[in-house]
């Protein structure tokens, strides 16, 4: 898997902080499913790659007592205050060291974030250890398939990667066994969002900070040149009774309960 700067991809979500809540609609639809099904909750959870906080009250609401939200965007935590009440923290910290003692939360969610670790096993590791033996996580994140369509046009036109790559089902799957967590249950399914042009679709990931970040990318969204040509190769639809755009996202939502015996603990 080509590598991506971790702070590269922070500094995109800072500079779309203000436009994302207006454009995120996957996103919206993605948290709102991992809230759904959560129980009710109490004591001390955390939202790793929070955001713009959105997912934060509802944490509150839903029973937490205290709740921690975490993003390395700064400008992400800015606007994460405007959802943030007394027992609401902000922190600004990397998800692959986190500057929390050793189990001291009761619970984690982490909606479309973990899809840009370069290395899941660790992130999952370092989420672990922060946990209290028996607390729960809900993760959502990408799969393989994400912006099929992109893709497809992009390929038709040169071979630079020009479409975010994310890890394998079965890779997660492994890299959650292997941190600690047990009684895994998986959902997944694909959103898709329409769009009227190429060019609405283009500003539309802009806006949301999920443009290209791999190695070798084009720089930007391309010249009109790359556009037009980009908009003769993408695969069109019906949608609505018009031609459309469709872009789709292929969903894997996670649940799972961090293992009693704590990975960092020598065993007797």
């Amino acid at each position: 898997m080509t590598r991506r700067d971790k702070r590269q991809v922070a500094q995109h979500f800072s500079r779309a902080a203000q436009s994302y809540d207006h454009a995120a609609s996957i996103q919206q639809r993605a948290v709102t499913a991992l809230l759904n099904q959560l129980p009710t909750l109490s004591g001390h959870w955390l939202d790793i790659g929070c955001g713009t906080g959105v997912a934060l009250p509802h944490l509150r609401l839903k029973g937490a007592n205290l709740v921690t939200g975490i993003d390395l965007a700064e400008g992400m935590l800015e606007a994460a205050a405007n959802h943030a009440d007394p027992q609401t923290d902000l922190l600004l910290a990397d998800a692959d060291e986190l500057p929390l003692p050793d189990c001291s939360a009761d619970g984690l969610i982490s909606s479309l974030m973990l899809q840009w670790s370069e290395a899941p096993e660790k992130t999952l590791k370092e989420w672990r250890r922060v946990l209290k033996p028996g607390s729960r996580i809900a993760i959502a994140t990408l799969l393989p398939g994400t912006q099929k369509e992109l893709q497809q046009a992009w390929r038709a036109i040169d071979d630079r990667p020009h479409v975010n790559e994310f890890e394998a089902h079965e890779r997660l799957n492994h890299a959650l066994m292997q941190a600690g967590f047990t009684d895994i249950v998986f959902k997944q399914d694909c959103l898709t969002e329409y769009y009227d042009s190429v060019p609405d679709l283009l500003r539309s990931l802009k806006a949301i900070g999920a443009t290209n970040v791999n190695a070798g990318r084009r720089a930007g969204l391309g010249g009109r040149a790359a556009i037009e040509a980009l908009s003769r190769h993408y695969p069109t639809t019906q949608h609505m009774g018009q031609t459309a755009y469709p872009l789709s996202y292929e969903v894997l939502w996670i649940y799972a309960v961090a293992h009693p015996e704590h990975p960092t603990e020598p065993k007797p």
